[in-house]
């Protein structure tokens, strides 16, 4: 019964407030008997440039607090030219690298006097379309993006248009926009060869199937590195479907297992991976390091909660943030001018509380 009232209520409450009407500058001009000219002159910080008064600009502000005026900032940016709002669009909030991303972006740009609007496309190249426009329909200034698949033409659309844009974590060769990425060609040699040192020679690598390049450079350098030391088989290589990913992971790791391939470490692309492929390991009782050996590209969430040690591949992910924002917030201030790639290094980590 109570839960119902208080939904009741809520309710009510939310009709109620949607439907008040929006306190206008004109409003607050009426209450006070001064012109909207004034008024706006106040809540725009330039009162001294119009000469009001010290007192007619206190009644103003105390005013406005007293009626909940909130500024329209989409039309001020209309105005303006500029909306003082960037679009982000990232695959996964949920994944721990892209929040983290995410948090980093929103930060630097604050620093710019900048809002960052969120969004996700959950690997989908038509929610990518939407966003794309939603945010375009949102007028804002510039775009960061971690692009799907398959979402190249949205790109450059954007790009074609004169749109401040830049690309972080992915990107597409053929594009002139802003990029940051890390060297996952280097990084993914360096996890490979770390389990060949610890004397592994039959390594799997489990990863998405994917034309992205940071995929097809993590693959390649996996590739390379066991190559290298005579070690390569192709049926060790796992490609795992995003949108199936908790029936194929499973399904991998036993084919790695079986008998005429039995590996003795695995390479996971991703952290996301990593995490259901370990859970799968100790699932099938197998111990980690002990039994098998696992090297991870990004660290997981799920890592902090077990003594497992787990190396993974540590992405500079503050510093990509930033200067995603700062290739951003040139091509503002130059209207869409220079287009620079910046690419990063990452490090391995062989501690799992590191």
């Amino acid at each position: 019964m109570l839960k119902r009232f208080t939904y009741y209520f809520c309710r009510k409450f939310d009709l109620l407030y949607k439907n008040m009407p929006r306190v206008s500058i004109k409003s607050i001009a009426k209450e006070l008997g001064v012109s909207t000219t004034t008024v706006s002159l106040v809540l725009s910080g330039k009162e001294k440039e119009g000469r009001v008064g010290k007192d007619m600009a206190e009644k103003i502000r105390q005013k406005a607090k007293e009626m909940h005026y909130e500024p329209n900032n989409l039309a001020r940016g209309l105005r303006m030219g500029c909306s003082q709002t960037i679009g982000l669009i990232v695959a996964d909030i949920s994944n721990l690298f892209f929040a983290n991303l995410a948090f980093h972006i929103q930060e630097h740009a604050e620093k710019f006097g900048y809002s960052v609007i969120i969004t996700n496309t959950n690997e989908s190249d038509l929610k990518l379309e939407k966003m794309v426009n939603v945010l375009k329909s949102r007028q804002v200034d510039g775009f960061i993006i971690v692009p799907t698949e398959h979402g190249k033409p949205y790109v450059e659309d954007l790009v074609k248009r004169n749109i401040p844009t830049v690309l972080v974590d992915r990107y597409f060769p053929e594009i002139n926009a802003g990029t940051v990425v890390v060297d996952n060609y280097h990084a993914s040699v360096k996890a490979v060869k770390s389990l060949i040192e610890q004397g592994c020679k039959n390594i799997g690598l489990v990863i998405y199937k994917s034309q992205l390049l940071h995929m097809q450079e993590r693959k390649r350098g996996y590739i390379d590195a066991v190559a290298d030391c005579g070690f390569y088989n192709s049926d060790l290589i796992k490609e795992i479907n995003y949108s199936l990913i908790s029936n194929d992971v499973p399904i991998a790791i036993e084919s790695l297992l079986l008998k005429e391939n039995k590996v003795d470490g695995i390479f996971f692309a991703t952290n996301t991976l990593s995490m259901l492929g370990i859970k799968q390991l100790m699932a099938m009782n197998l111990q980690i390091p002990e039994d098998l050996k696992v090297v991870c590209f990004d660290k997981s969430d799920a890592f902090d909660f077990t003594n497992i040690p787990i190396p993974y591949i540590r992405q500079p992910i503050p510093e990509m943030g930033k200067k995603a924002v700062e290739l951003l917030f040139e091509q503002i201030k130059e209207n869409a001018g220079d287009k620079r790639y910046v690419e990063l290094q990452a490090s391995l980590v062989n501690s799992p509380f590191s």
